[in-house]
């Protein structure tokens, strides 16, 4: 029998609440003001696991810099939302394979041109193998010599691991075509899937804060992925990072967002593209 026990935290009062919720946004940009019950479960996982009972202690433990910083990280892991999956958005992922299509061949007499795809908040990498697989199925249809990179960031270093090793379960992979499922998936001993290292070395994991993405390197895009988080910041912080995100774009290239996720944002440099089930925007100027 257990010599010692855990009393669970008891729920979060308004006061703490608010308090965990402006630590947790001023760090991230999350706001989970409409989502209490997730900022709460993600503090209870955590603080059961390192046996704190009290928010005000874990809270000075936690805050504390640089003392804190690893397990503010380890927290960040338990609150942030991973849900995903392969081609989740089929409509999205339909417009932004003809925008590649048309760049690409209207590129075709290049050498080698370079495709350049970001997804941000990969979360456990299903969205930015999407990517890879769709510009792929682009380079080879159209026969033409193109290097492509796909650069996909996220907050969590837990889902930044498993999206490195790229392994799935059949479940995972289900819904996939047969084609799509024989070219880019292998079979391993444990009855999982795994992503073919020719897709795999095409992508490159790094983690970022959404907050900071400002003070990143300016590399050019043809194409950034943003969907399904936005929902979670404040409409002041969605068009900061919108207008951050436009500046890694390369002339003529597509920002993907959610159907919905923002409102009102608008840019000078940007136009909006597609009907209105998808929500893209083109940046304007010459294409390559």
């Amino acid at each position: 029998m257990s010599t010692w026990s855990y009393k669970a935290a008891p729920e979060l009062s308004d006061e703490q609440y608010a308090r965990w919720q402006s630590l947790l946004e001023e760090r991230t940009g999350i706001c989970f003001m409409q989502h209490k019950s997730i900022l709460q479960k993600g503090l209870r996982q955590r603080m059961s696991e390192v046996g704190a009972e009290d928010y005000e202690q874990y809270f000075q433990q936690v805050s504390a810099i640089p003392d804190g910083v690893v397990e503010w990280a380890q927290l960040v892991d338990k609150i942030s939302v991973k849900e995903t999956s392969f081609f989740r958005d089929n409509y999205a992922c339909d417009v932004v394979r003809d925008f590649l299509l048309e760049r690409v061949a209207d590129n075709a007499e290049s050498d080698t041109y370079p495709l350049d795809i970001w997804s941000v908040g990969c979360s456990t990498g299903e969205e930015a193998y999407s990517l890879a697989m769709l510009a792929s199925e682009v380079i080879d249809y159209l026969a033409v010599k193109s290097f492509l990179g796909v650069m996909a960031t996220d907050i969590s270093q837990t889902a930044l691991t498993l999206a490195r090793r790229g392994i799935y379960s059949g479940r995972k992979i289900e819904s996939l075509p047969l084609a799509i499922k024989n070219k880019y998936f292998t079979k391993n001993n444990q009855g999982d899937f795994e992503i073919t290292p020719a897709l795999r070395q095409r992508i490159y994991f790094v983690q970022g804060n959404m907050l900071e993405i400002e003070q990143a390197p300016k590399l050019a895009m043809d194409v950034i992925y943003c969907q399904n988080v936005l929902v979670y910041f404040r409409r002041e912080r969605q068009w900061q990072v919108l207008n951050a995100l436009t500046e890694h774009l390369k002339p003529g290239g597509m920002l993907m967002i959610g159907p919905g996720e923002v409102v009102g944002w608008q840019h000078s440099q940007m136009q909006r593209s597609g009907d209105e089930q998808v929500q893209a925007y083109v940046k304007r100027g010459l294409t390559n």
